[in-house]
């Protein structure tokens, strides 16, 4: 019942998403490619998304109406990455994680490790990082894992640098959110953070992997943060700049 009511949830915001998508198409010039904006052509998407408290069904909604209008990108859907067909990179340029679950079968974890080191695009959100706690490929693609979180209050998110790509541009923000606190590897390149105990703690980080990239958001436990506009803004680009170059 809950994924009919997305799906008609879902139908009903394209239209929406097309009334927004000259606004996008300027806000998305900074990241892509000027051919791309001048001559788009079809990016495709493959969107894993489930869960109705963890994610919100609404902020699962709100996930997709961000990114609908993006020029150039269409978008599919599926429920989990065991889902995920073989080969997936001759059929999408990116993939976007919006979930929180507990276990993966060794062969749609390799599969999607593949699709990133052979060029695909990543953008993990939120209940990404907390699922799979148990895999350490897991912990390698996105560069991070969950450790704790503190209670769902306001705090200050934080751009590293005003000019910084691909985000540049987009100032410091309050949200009402979950805090996501994370071990994170080396090599990983924050965009986003806010001050806990005096430490940064990364909120929006970007990496490569192999020839891939990858984009992890801790924003989105709440549907207040998933319809923050800034929120949506750093989904939209994050997403953009993962798929840069993919094939």
């Amino acid at each position: 019942m809950a994924q009919l009511l997305l799906r008609e949830r879902l139908e009903g915001c394209c239209s929406a998403g097309e009334s927004r998508e000259a606004h996008q198409h300027s806000r998305l010039a900074a990241v892509l490619p000027a051919e791309q904006l001048e001559n788009p052509v079809d990016t495709s998407i493959l969107i894993i998304s489930d869960g109705t408290e963890h994610p919100p069904l609404q902020g699962r909604i709100l996930l997709r109406q961000a990114l609908d209008g993006m020029p150039g990108f269409r978008f599919q859907e599926i429920a989990s990455l065991e889902e995920l067909p073989e080969n997936p990179a001759v059929r999408f340029q990116g993939l976007v994680l919006y979930f929180h679950h507990e276990t993966i079968s060794q062969a749609a974890l390799e599969r999607l490790e593949g699709f990133v080191r052979e060029g695909g695009g990543l953008l993990a959100v939120h209940s990404a990082s907390a699922s799979f706690k148990q895999e350490a490929l897991f912990f390698e693609i996105l560069g991070g894992r969950f450790r704790e979180h503190g209670p769902v209050e306001p705090f200050e998110v934080r751009p590293a640098e005003m000019e910084d790509q691909p985000f540049g541009g987009i100032p410091s923000f309050s949200v009402h959110d979950e805090l996501y606190r994370h071990d994170c590897l080396p090599g990983n390149v924050t965009h986003f953070a806010t001050v806990v105990d005096r430490f940064a703690e990364p909120m929006v980080w970007t990496r490569r992997l192999g020839q891939g990239r990858v984009c992890y958001c801790a924003l989105g436990h709440t549907v207040e943060s998933m319809g923050h506009p800034q929120v949506q803004e750093i989904l939209r680009r994050g997403l953009a700049w993962a798929c840069e170059g993919a094939a």
